[in-house]
């Protein structure tokens, strides 16, 4: 398909969408879709007057959607791109999130509360520690954002906030679903004095899951993968403070996850135990002022598996064990400061983040006979200074530029083998980067806005890339010291808002190009083990637009349909040239969803949630192909009583069976037919 085709195709996409809006103006939108976000500017305004894309799903929103954990929330939220194995069972590994087709691990920054939730060894998201149930909102920002945040939001930021605790109050989740599935929900607060409140939140999860290879690729060896965890989260915070958030906090969480993935040699557990704090400091005429800080220790206990491949997966070796404890902490300030000259504003700050690992490594033969362990690790140090000013120069019209300048640091790496030859220092790297980025939005007319961006962005390497490597079943990833930043060299992006009547349209056109990305190179092969090394060696285009058009067809009915188009493509690779041109991994060139919605109380609060997605590919060579699929799910409560709600959820009511991610050669299926029923108990 030519260039000119695929632009032609994507204007009448556009030019259909303002038809359809038109014809459905009518009645003035609703005011309640205009909230405050925070994630934008690092401080509260209007969503729709920040020149962003950005979305808002509402706790209400959270509790219509069947989806049962925030991974798959989001699987329908345009230009939004979640791998598509659930966190339900999948392995911590393939929990990741891009946007704007960026595809590739860390590219997007997952925040809890304004503070990270990526993991700051592995760039990984652990979504299941954050229940949907203990959400407020989320908000989603694409689009480079390195300007305010740093590394990891190359492609843009998602912010889940929690809930405050404000009153005396009580609920209790609990849900029985297919596949021997329990999850259970209690939440307990507290008004303290009048001067702060008090929350207790405790979430379990437990499944029976299901096997998540298909039927040709299994053998005897191959169960159901599972998964059980629990998290305990307890929170203190300012009771006053109103829409722009508590003016403190404190929180401390306990999160315990033990998965099985499929083999009795292939397993993991994490514990994680993290403090986090901060305020916000109302100055009147001088400002406001914002603080946080963190701190984290997690341990991952991991073990994994070589299989006979020449026996039909009869026999299992155990290959490698891994004990990673971490550390990761940072803080945070800002101050922000509204004026009248210009209507303008300013902001300023600094970040700090550092994390410090080790992994202690046994590795054995490929019949599973201990051979040898070594120990590495590293510790890699951040600190980043930000600025951004928004002016009204005209009526109507608003630019926001902003900077920031990131130092890295990663020091203090060894490796240690205990073969005779002794601890070995690591070289340590420095690094200096600066992300600006220039925004700006006009009020055309009232239902009319236009918005766009340029910038620049970056990702600083893992720890684990730059020390301590991988070993999917029957491969070894190594590690590589001398890895540079990932960097977004230019991106941006152009949209309208459009609001008529009870509908809104909201379509945006994308671009990015990404030098230096990290990926694998093989190395060779011994016996059935396959030996690749993490090395700076592509560089990726991504191009695409996506529509959506939420439209309140009436007080009960609501209809939001959206399309993304992605085309991410490989254009340099100086390792393998023979990707050149070649789709870049896990993004498809076509998604599709939509939801409907029916919420009449005295009836029945419901959703219809589709989705869509063309094929993607598991590889960079394009020859490990992910089908094709449409997944349906349904969700539906009523109240019973004052106090009393019940409710159900299938997911996948078709029970389509699709290849979702890849696996080292193995594709793995997608999550099949699921359906549970549940009871809320609220006390207000």
């Amino acid at each position: 398909m030519t260039d000119a085709i695929k632009r032609k195709r994507v204007s009448m996409l556009a030019a259909l969408s303002l038809i359809f809006a038109a014809a459905v103006s009518g009645r003035a939108a609703d005011p309640a879709l205009d909230p405050l976000v925070i994630t934008a500017s690092r401080y509260a305004q209007s969503a729709y007057s920040v020149p962003a894309y950005i979305s808002v799903i509402s706790s209400s929103a959270i509790k219509a959607t069947p989806a049962q954990t925030m991974d798959d929330m989001l699987r329908t939220v345009p230009g939004v791109n979640v791998k598509v194995g659930s966190s339900r069972v999948v392995n911590p590994a393939l929990q990741t999130v891009s946007m704007f087709g960026a595809g590739g691990t860390g590219r997007a920054l997952v925040l809890l509360d304004g503070l990270p939730l990526t993991d700051g060894f592995t760039s990984f998201v652990p979504w299941s520690k954050v229940p949907p149930a203990t959400v407020e909102r989320v908000e989603v920002l694409r689009g480079g954002n390195s300007s305010l945040y740093g590394t990891n939001a190359m492609s843009g930021v998602i912010n889940v906030i929690t809930r405050a605790p404000k009153e005396r109050a009580a609920d209790l989740d609990y849900s029985y679903g297919s596949m021997r599935t329990h999850q259970l929900n209690a939440y307990a607060s507290e008004a303290v004095l009048g001067k702060f409140g008090l929350g207790i939140d405790y979430n379990y999860y437990k499944t029976g899951g299901y096997q998540w290879l298909r039927a040709t690729d299994r053998g005897p060896i191959d169960h159901n993968a599972t998964a059980k965890n629990w998290t305990l989260n307890v929170t203190a915070a300012s009771l006053k403070g109103g829409a722009a958030g508590p003016l403190w906090f404190v929180r401390g969480l306990v999160f315990r996850d033990n998965r099985n993935h499929g083999l009795d040699q292939f397993f993991d557990s994490r514990d994680e135990m993290d403090l986090a704090a901060g305020f916000r400091l109302p100055l009147d005429s001088a400002g406001e002022v914002r603080g946080n800080a963190f701190v984290g220790k997690h341990v991952l206990d991991s073990t994994n598996a070589t299989t006979s491949t020449t026996t039909g997966r009869t026999a299992q070796y155990i290959c490698v064990h891994n004990l990673l404890p971490s550390l990761d902490s940072g803080a945070s300030l800002q101050w922000s400061k509204l004026f009248e000259a210009l209507s303008s504003s300013v902001t300023v700050g600094v970040d700090l983040r550092n994390t410090s690992a080790r992994n202690d490594e046994a590795d054995y033969s490929t019949t599973g006979v201990y051979q040898t362990s070594v120990s590495s690790g590293g510790t890699q140090t951040t600190i980043g200074v930000f600025g951004q000013w928004s002016l009204s120069p005209l009526p109507g019209l608003t630019l926001v530029p902003s900077g920031r300048l990131d130092y890295w640091q990663n020091h203090a790496a060894f490796q240690n083998t205990f073969d005779g030859s002794g601890r070995t220092p690591l070289p340590s790297k420095d690094y200096t980067f600066f992300s600006p980025r220039f925004a700006a939005r006009y009020q055309v007319a009232e239902p009319l806005a236009l918005r766009g961006a340029v910038y620049r962005a970056f990702v600083a390497p893992t720890l684990q890339n730059l020390y301590r490597g991988a070993r999917p079943q029957n491969a070894i990833s190594l590690p590589n010291p001398d890895l540079t930043p990932e960097v977004l060299r230019v991106g941006g992006e152009f949209g309208w808002d459009l609001t008529l009547g009870p509908a809104a349209l909201r379509a945006t056109g994308f671009w990015s190009e990404i030098s230096n990305s990290i990926g694998s190179v093989t190395l060779g092969k011994v016996g059935l083990i396959t030996y690749s090394k993490a090395q700076n060696i592509s560089s990726i285009r991504t191009r695409g637009a996506t529509f959506e058009l939420p439209w309140q067809m009436s007080r009960q009915w609501a209809l939001t349909p959206s399309y993304t188009y992605t085309e991410a493509l490989i254009t340099d690779n100086n390792a393998s040239p023979g990707t050149v041109g070649n789709m870049v991994t896990d993004i498809p060139r076509h998604q599709a969803a939509f939801a409907l919605n029916f919420d009449d109380p005295s009836i029945v609060t419901a959703q219809l949630r589709g989705r869509y997605m063309t094929k993607r590919w598991g590889n960079d060579t394009n020859t490990y192909n992910l089908d094709e699929n449409f997944v349906l799910d349904f969700s539906a409560s009523r109240w019973i009583s004052k106090n009393l709600e019940v409710y159900g959820d299938i997911e996948n009511m078709l029970n389509r069976t699709y290849t979702s991610v890849q696996l080292g050669s193995l594709p793995l299926l997608g999550e099949p037919f699921y359906a549970a029923l549940g009871l809320r108990l609220h006390y207000r």
